[in-house]
């Protein structure tokens, strides 16, 4: 234990409860949202739909947005272990049904608009648990570990996905069977939270049976919205989560990108985009949280000179002609740039922990700061989306306004991030001379 304890896990019993937290995180989203990436044509394809509905579906899902201001009250009230359990009974019943009943387009969008509503509970919560059960120095690490767990879990199950796929040449069935399966592994997540995520601990990564839990009242846990509704830096922070994810949505079209511009097989497309997630997600989420704990000292350093690297090596990529015979630049480049924005992703809500925030108000803040950072799902898809439906004779140009556009946002994240730095300097600056004053 001596290596994770210098990444603040100090008894199996934290690292138990953590990592069911982070895995939890991606079960929810195995057998619909985690297939978005290698397996975007084959899901258009099993669904009957078109890029502007595959991306209204994801709008609903986005919806979150407008419920996780809300769910901060939830999030407040109630400990992370029964926000989490309830929110993957849910989804097990609802994916089965979308799977196996393949419903008309209209119920779709009513099943991921309720998916989108409970998300803004689940989802806070998942970053509540990562906040009370890492070290109390070593949030960096514990975001970035989220985020690497989340993605070799991801890239697992698809890699897992993509070779019975191949076996069985494609089939349809066979994909159904697989999507059937992940829905159910929501079954024992169900049982491993019961056994091993306690209460919440009032002191980060406590969690003995003799731990002080936090019993926190209705209107305790509203008048904690409220206070965490004034604060603006929570805000600032939020924006700087917006573009962060704004500019991940760009590697949803890592598969399309290669088949319609390098006319790359969708097999093949889709285990580089598996590899992609699996390789440069796990090490980029982990060399981001490595930077932000032990180099820079700071998740929102670290964001600030991510989101600027990303953007630059994305506006190369519009500079590489659509010919077959650039392939492998392009995939260098994509490689590259999805490493640096993994790194981004991962420290995407770290700043929340670095505003020196009290455990009552942790929960409404990831929902306020999980409001603005993900607001950009209700557009960045659908408008992408309409780009390329707009040019379907030339993808290379469609792409092209794609990046151009997300080069534009990257550079916003940055300049917001580094005005973040600046702040929560100096307010700990502010706190440190009033302290000295009270002595």
């Amino acid at each position: 234990m001596n290596f994770l304890a210098k990444q603040g896990f100090h008894s199996k019993q934290q690292l138990s409860a953590f990592l069911t937290v982070v895995f939890s995180g991606q079960i929810i989203y195995s057998a619909f949202e985690s297939f978005k990436i290698p397996f975007y044509q084959r899901i258009v394809d099993y669904y009957g739909l078109t890029d502007q509905q595959f991306g209204l579906l994801f709008t609903m899902l986005g919806t979150a947005v407008f419920f996780y201001i809300p769910a901060g009250w939830i999030n407040n009230r109630f400990h992370v272990r029964h926000v989490l359990m309830t929110g993957l009974a849910y989804r097990l019943v609802t994916a089965l049904i979308m799977i196996l009943f393949r419903p008309s387009f209209t119920i779709m969008l009513i099943i991921t608009f309720t998916w989108g509503v409970w998300d803004a509970i689940f989802w806070p919560a998942v970053l509540k648990g990562v906040v009370l059960f890492s070290g109390e120095n070593n949030k960096g690490i514990g975001f970035g570990a989220l985020t690497a767990f989340r993605a070799g879990g991801e890239a697992l199950l698809n890699g897992i996905a993509i070779a019975t796929l191949a076996l069985f040449s494609g089939m349809m069935l066979v994909f159904q069977s697989i999507m059937v399966i992940y829905a159910l592994l929501t079954l024992p997540m169900i049982l491993f939270i019961y056994l091993w995520v306690p209460k919440d601990p009032a002191k980060d990564g406590e969690v003995s049976e003799d731990t002080e839990v936090v019993a926190v009242s209705s209107k305790e846990a509203f008048q904690g919205l409220i206070q965490t509704l004034k604060f603006p830096r929570i805000w600032l922070a939020g924006l700087v989560g917006l573009c962060v994810y704004w500019v991940y949505t760009t590697l949803v079209y890592t598969t399309p990108f290669f088949v319609r511009v390098y006319q790359m097989s969708e097999t093949t497309a889709s285990t580089y985009a598996t590899v992609n997630a699996l390789v440069l997600g796990l090490g980029g989420g982990l060399v981001g949280g490595y930077l932000a704990d032990h180099i820079f000292k700071s998740s929102t350093l670290t964001l600030g000179i991510t989101m600027l690297a990303s953007g630059a090596v994305l506006f190369t990529l519009i500079m590489v002609p659509g010919e077959k015979s650039w392939t492998v630049p392009a995939l260098i480049i994509i490689s590259l740039s999805a490493f640096v924005i993994m790194m981004a992703k991962a420290l995407q809500q770290a700043p929340v922990a670095e505003l020196n925030l009290p455990h009552e108000l942790v929960g409404s803040a990831m929902s306020v700061n999980s409001f603005m950072a993900f607001a950009s799902i209700l557009w960045a898809l659908q408008l992408n989306g309409y780009i390329l439906d707009s040019l379907p004779g030339d993808p290379k140009t469609a792409f092209n306004y794609i990046f151009i556009l997300i080069t534009a946002v990257a550079a916003v994240g940055s300049a917001s991030a580094f005005a973040l730095l600046y702040l929560n300097r100096r307010a700990n600056k502010r706190e440190i001379l009033s302290d000295q004053r009270t002595q």
